[in-house]
């Protein structure tokens, strides 16, 4: 099958290809060198990084936009130390672009690097020949129209993808999942990995608001919005997962996109906060540590200009550990947790704007605000990418941990830095003893090594699987790492130097005709270095 439109790939759109799926033919199949599964950021250095190698790459992108939580939201990029980024990552990143301009930049790149790319389509089927990928089967399932996944593909086997080397960027690791990867989710215990940040933490806050539909009657339920669950014991385990949500963008000047009511508001959905403010709890108060055992106050809003869900507190434009599911659900739970944030917003907007109890100031602001103009016009301003902070990660011959942000590991295959502080978010809402309480969430760009500036290597066995379990797949965002590595690795820069580095490693392995793990180290990183790719750390 050859196709000319390199830049944009909607099959529903092709009468021909439509009934060949409505006739249940073969699936159309597209090949190339290297696929690239997940849009995001790293997804793009990575498909960059193989085409500029000379490989056809194809890139799969299951929304309708690349870069994702890049030209998402995110608005300000945690790059950790400066001195740590290089590569196209540093060029791209340098001038502080706008997201729309970031969307913009990473379009053109694979434009001029003819990079194939399939939009709104994500993977259903890896079909595999022992430990290899031979082929991705797609479904076509565009997004909805504020960019929220469908919970169900408008066609399943719309579309194969044959390649010799596969990349998963994709923020979920679904990719490594279905190829049959080893991974884990959630909060190892402290003795896992002998972390002892890891598991269970102190709770963040504990607010006097009573939990239940009749206040004092465990037996009469939960009030909504908060979660049934009972904590374990400090440093267990458990399969939480840190809060996820979108970065807003909000103006207040009475010209913003509309915010518009839910057509089946119920004023009982936020029963919690109303609980609140009758009581005169301080809501918008959390807490952070910056330095072991030193606690900072840190306040909350769910209408704040700039970066926008950035509160480690209650009164949050989310409801944190409504995402548990997440990580390793299917596309309807996902749906529904994506489109969980965007009603909350929308309720929760509402329900400053009319209930009684709502203090005169928070009324007034949201009485004003709306969608900033100009970022995400197409969905109406609501962000089309979530921000899943940290999904499945992969257990492989390397796993990241605490030792490595603490300075004591030096791995001879560095493939990039990283710099960030162990950074983390409340992982639950849920009842204590007649209140209502947060867990863990108290990291806030936490370093823990100041020899190196809190700056550490991660190897090249980070991101390739155990050799027995797949060959041609690299990992580069759900790299093998602990939960509280993955706190600190889990920024836009690494991610994105880690697929660059990924892009020239499977360009490695198609020339030399040998697996992802038999790559030659010494040959990988004198590209990468050519790249300039940061790979030591300052002395």
């Amino acid at each position: 099958m050859k196709l000319h439109r390199r830049e944009f790939i909607v099959l529903t759109s092709s009468a021909l290809l439509g009934t060949a799926l409505r006739t249940r033919a073969a699936p159309p199949n597209i090949t190339g060198d290297v696929c690239v599964y997940g849009g995001t950021a790293s997804g793009v250095m990575a498909a960059v990084a193989a085409a500029r190698e000379g490989c056809r790459v194809v890139l799969v992108e299951p929304g309708r936009w690349l870069g994702g939580m890049t030209g998402g939201g995110l608005c300000h990029i945690d790059w950790g130390r400066p001195q740590a980024v290089g590569g196209t990552t540093r060029k791209i990143l340098k001038d502080g672009l706008t997201d729309p301009q970031y969307r913009k930049a990473f379009k053109e790149l694979v434009r001029q690097h003819n990079v194939t790319v399939i939009y709104e389509h994500r993977l259903g089927i890896v079909h595999r020949e022992g430990a290899r990928i031979r082929a991705l089967e797609l479904d076509d399932a565009p997004p909805d129209r504020l960019g929220c996944p469908i919970p169900r593909a408008k066609t399943v086997g719309a579309l194969t993808v044959s390649a010799r080397v596969f990349i998963d960027c994709s923020y979920e690791g679904d990719l490594m999942a279905k190829a049959g990867v080893s991974y884990t989710f959630g909060r190892e215990s402290t003795e896992t990995y002998g972390e002892s940040l890891a598991g269970v933490r102190p709770n963040l806050a504990v607010y006097d608001i009573d939990p239940y539909n009749k206040p004092g009657d465990p037996d009469s339920g939960l009030i909504p919005l908060l979660q049934d669950r009972t904590m374990g014991t400090l440093g267990s385990a458990d399969k939480l997962t840190m809060g996820y949500g979108f970065r807003w963008k909000f103006c207040f000047d009475g010209k913003g996109l509309p915010i518009e009511p839910l057509a089946d508001y119920d004023p009982r959905m936020f029963e919690l906060y109303r609980r609140g403010f009758q009581k005169g709890v301080k809501m918008d108060i959390g807490r952070r540590m910056r330095k072991l055992g030193v606690y900072e106050p840190e306040g909350g809003a769910i209408h704040k200009p700039g970066a926008g869900n950035l509160s480690r507190c209650l009164w949050a434009p989310t409801v944190f550990g409504c995402n548990a599911e997440y990580p390793d659900g299917d596309w309807p739970t996902r749906a529904r947790i994506w489109k969980f944030h965007q009603e909350f917003m929308a309720g929760i907007t509402h329900f400053m704007r009319t209930d009684p109890v709502v203090p005169a100031n928070l009324k007034k602001q949201a009485l004003t605000v709306g969608f900033k103009p100009g970022e995400f016009d197409e969905t109406s301003g609501w962000p089309h990418q979530l921000y899943v902070r940290e999904a499945r990660r992969m257990k492989s011959a390397y796993v990241l941990t605490q030792k490595d942000l603490e300075g004591t590991t030096d791995p001879s295959d560095s493939v990039g830095l990283a710099s960030y502080g162990v950074d983390d978010w409340p992982y639950a809402t849920f009842p204590l003893d007649g209140k209502v309480a947060l867990q863990g969430g108290e990291f806030s760009i936490l370093y823990l090594d100041d020899r190196h500036k809190g700056i550490y290597k991660i190897p090249y066995r980070a991101i390739t699987p155990t050799k027995s379990e797949c060959d041609n797949l690299l990992v580069p965002v759900c790299c093998s790492a602990s939960h509280i590595a993955m706190t600190s690795l889990r920024m836009e820069p690494v991610w994105m130097i880690l697929g660059e580095s990924a892009g020239v490693a499977a360009a490695l392995a198609l020339k030399n005709d040998v697996s992802v793990q038999d790559v030659e180290y010494g040959a990988l990183r004198a590209k990468l270095l050519a790249l300039d790719q940061k790979l030591e750390r300052p002395v």
